[in-house]
């Protein structure tokens, strides 16, 4: 693996590339690392979906503009809930540096 896996509950909204004014619900990371993350949904998403995803983290005082590729969308609960895995791609300066900070402080806080 590349990049360590962090397991943090972070807040996010997400938005389709395609449609980018339609933001969806806020919800919660499962996983985050440098690499790309897992978060919960309500939707499902086809394979190579762009998303646009707004997180909020201790690590800054506003958002953090991530942007990734729909990995994978495995379906938790039959029609209601699903587990989005997302590969980052074109990623800011400003989030690169967030997601530093998250690796560097969940590797030094995990048992």
């Amino acid at each position: 693996r590349k990049f360590f896996r962090i397991d943090r509950n972070f807040i996010l909204t997400y938005a389709d590339k395609n449609n980018p004014h339609v933001k969806n619900e806020m919800t919660q990371v499962r996983n985050i690392s440098r690499g790309g993350m897992c978060f919960v949904s309500t939707l499902a998403f086809e394979l190579s979906t762009i998303l646009l995803v707004e997180m909020r983290t201790p690590f800054t005082t506003g958002t953090v503009h991530l942007e990734g590729v729909v990995l994978e969308s495995k379906e938790r609960i039959k029609n209601l809930i699903y587990d989005v895995r997302l590969q980052f791609k074109n990623l800011r300066p400003q989030a690169e540096e967030v997601l530093e900070r998250i690796e560097h402080y969940g590797i030094k806080r995990r048992p």
